[in-house]
């Protein structure tokens, strides 16, 4: 029904006038092509479908291949690329629409104004966001390719077709009713595949897949279970991938897929109420613990509640939004980067799961330590605990940057209060030569410190983890590793400490050489009283207690 209602569909009557003033009217109605003589229909669990009379597996009760519309004479078969979810390139695309004078009348009393389908198979279907994508209902195909341009339907036409005759070919391989194919166009001589199961929310391939580029910075992933599949040999060239319900790596997959393509309702209440428990759970231990595993804050949390809660009793309706927030938030709450699951799972976000091995400093990050007065240190320590087995934590990486940036904005306001005590002492007359030079160095601290703040928080501005991880993969490839980048952030305290020292160095060598017995007896006592107080509060910061050492934490 739903492909005789595309074939009989009126289009609206355009009229486009071209610049000259010409009038060219438009075709009004689609003619209906003629359906294939060698398909038959099929009935399976969800209805009927178009399938072959030939090459059909009678134990498979599901999508068959209808007749190819074009002949493999006429149109080369692409080359088939299987590729997961995430690499159906869509946002990347950045396709141009030509800009046109023509004139565009509308006729009288029209009241229909759709766009003519490119053929009576493929319906165009438009993503919450505004994309535009095809779906064939009667091979359940999902595709982003223009098939607007008649090259590229044929082209797609003639490459899921070979597909389903491929997987038709091994009786082995189960192509059910709620099989789904997603066709990515790659280019003029390949397309990029993956079917979806929905029972088993997986995606698999017909060939080996070279699950590299779902790992990303995960070493060790030699367990099949860590990723939610088993790999069940069919024949020498064909292999499936079929999972259990869990967020590993491969249902992370079939989110995305679901947020993808979201016009098919896979969001039932069981998958609501699921979610639902996730993020309670979730809020639950962000509240309790500090270096839980969530992969939010405990304010975004609370967004993400109240959001589900209210989708409740909306999943049914005709609607595509709430399927896409749903399938948006399954996917983001995966625990496969933590080996949820597996012997030494990651239960804190500062836990290593690998081998951890004697820390190493440099001699350039001790040396940078010590005139830096132990800054570089105390951020080496905060990135140990963000960057933890090349994956960011992004709670503590956003709250790491939200601190540096309130400290570097203070510590530039105090470096132009020195900078301003500096120029005041400048313009004194009876200055020594040895404390004006003291005085100049501390200007130029000063000075840098301001540069260097304002470079910072301008590279630091957006709370983007993407860069975050970028940043941090390629400091740590260098020699030095995140100890650079430890002491790039170090630079703006350690610069203000030392003008605050030439300044104050500065001062005792005026007040030392020029003024009376006395005045230097008062102001050599509260130096030294100061020093001591100085010396107290960093002991005492010495011998902080840590969250993990013995004791209770009221």
């Amino acid at each position: 029904m739903l492909r005789q209602s595309l074939i009989n569909r009126t289009v609206p009557h355009i009229t486009v006038s071209s610049p000259g003033g010409s009038v060219t009217p438009q075709k009004s109605t689609t003619s209906s092509p003629v359906p294939s003589a060698s398909a038959t229909s099929v009935a399976t669990a969800s209805g009927a479908c178009a399938a072959p009379s030939g090459n059909l597996n009678p134990s498979n009760s599901g999508i068959s291949v209808s007749s190819s519309t074009t002949s493999p004479s006429t149109t080369s078969i692409r080359k088939a690329r299987p590729i997961p979810a995430s690499d159906v390139n869509r946002y990347e695309r950045k396709r141009t629409i030509p800009q046109t004078r023509d004139r565009v009348f509308i006729e009288p009393g029209n009241k229909v104004f759709e766009d003519k389908p490119p053929s009576g198979r493929w319906k165009p279907l438009v993503h919450p966001e505004g994309a535009l994508y095809y779906y064939d209902s009667s091979r359940r195909i999902y595709t982003d390719a223009d098939l607007s341009k008649p090259s590229t339907l044929l082209a797609i036409e003639a490459f899921a077709d070979q597909l389903y005759n491929d997987a038709q070919a091994n009786p082995n391989v189960d192509i059910t009713s709620k099989t789904e194919l997603v066709v990515e166009d790659i280019d003029e001589h390949t397309c990029g595949y993956y079917f979806v199961e929905q029972d088993t929310r997986c995606i698999f391939w017909l060939e080996r897949f070279d699950a590299v580029t779902l790992f990303e910075n995960i070493r060790r992933v030699k367990n099949m279970g860590h990723i939610s599949v088993w790999l069940l040999t069919i024949s020498r060239n064909f292999y499936i991938l079929t999972c259990t319900i869990s967020e590993y790596a491969i249902e992370a997959q079939y989110w995305t897929h679901c947020e993808l393509f979201p016009h098919e309702n896979r969001v039932t209440p069981v998958v609501l109420e699921e979610l639902k428990q996730m993020i309670m759970h979730a809020a639950a231990v962000t509240i309790t613990s500090v270096t839980c595993v969530a992969p939010f804050e405990k304010e975004e949390l609370e967004k993400m509640l109240d959001l589900v809660m209210n989708i409740e009793g909306t999943l049914d309706g005709q609607f595509t939004h709430t399927r896409c927030v749903v399938a948006r938030f399954m996917s983001e709450f995966t625990k496969f980067f933590n080996f949820c699951g597996q012997p030494g799972a990651r239960l804190d976000s500062d836990q290593t799961i690998y081998f951890k091995g004697h820390d190493h400093q440099s001699l350039l990050f001790i040396i940078t330590s010590f005139l830096l007065f132990g800054s570089p240190r105390t951020h080496q320590e905060d990135l140990k605990v963000i960057w933890v087995d090349r994956i960011i934590n992004r709670v503590l990486w956003n709250q790491f940057i939200d601190k540096l940036n309130d400290e570097w904005t203070g510590l530039a306001l105090s470096a132009t209060v020195i900078l301003n005590a500096n120029i005041a002492f400048l313009a004194i007359s009876s200055v020594p030569d040895t404390a004006g030079l003291l005085s100049y160095i501390s200007v130029v601290c000063s000075i840098a410190v301001v540069l260097l703040v304002l470079l910072l928080v301008r590279q630091n501005q957006k709370r983007d983890c993407e860069r975050a991880v970028a940043l941090l993969t390629y400091v740590e490839q260098s020699f030095f590793g995140t100890e650079v980048l430890a002491i790039m952030y170090s630079l703006p305290y350690g610069l203000l400490v030392w003008a605050l020292i030439y300044f104050a160095a500065g001062f005792g060598d005026l007040v030392f050489k020029i003024e009376s017995q006395w005045t230097r007896g008062a102001v050599g006592f509260a130096g030294v009283l100061v020093v001591c107080f100085v010396v107290l509060v960093l002991q005492i910061g010495r011998h902080q207690m840590n969250p993990k050492d013995e004791g209770s934490v009221v």
